[in-house]
């Protein structure tokens, strides 16, 4: 070894590399409403017949898949919405009001529902998806700022 080095420094690094992380986490409002529409279009195509909701669902897989592409290729680094220990009770908490809307475009074609209820969830789950996103990013990045993770 040619340096010894300090752990408090180390540690301070580690802490500073954290919170730029954060503040790098700047990105185009249109990947919440690319996020949201694909999401509301899985949500909306459960309500439709058998054939569309498995295409739909194919593509909407496809988009997700790109657009982690995406930002891995823009930031360098991915994070599962589960991983950190605060920001992943927001993701956890927007799993009500989407299973939810997932209920009520099932509602459809499980149940003989109204033919607008597949649209209404989906566009609740495009609201819902955006709002929780934007929140989630939030806390992530007063996470790192704050050194914990």
């Amino acid at each position: 070894m040619t340096d010894d080095i300090d752990p408090r420094e180390a540690l301070a690094s580690i802490n500073e590399a954290r919170a730029g992380v954060g503040r790098s986490m700047d990105y185009p409002v249109g990947w919440d409403i690319v996020f949201g529409l694909l999401v509301a279009a899985m949500v909306t195509a459960q309500g439709l017949p058998w054939i569309s909701s498995a295409l739909v669902l194919l593509g909407t897989l496809a988009g997700l898949a790109w657009m982690v592409k995406w930002w891995r290729d823009r930031f360098g680094w991915w994070v599962s919405a589960y991983a950190p220990k605060r920001a992943r009770w927001v993701a956890y908490g927007m799993l009500p009001p989407f299973f939810g809307c997932l209920g009520l475009s099932c509602w459809t074609r499980l149940f003989d529902g109204p033919g607008w209820a597949p649209f209404l969830g989906g566009a609740l789950a495009f609201v819902i998806t955006i709002v929780f996103g934007r929140w989630w990013a939030h806390v992530y990045r007063r996470e790192l700022a704050e050194g914990g993770q």
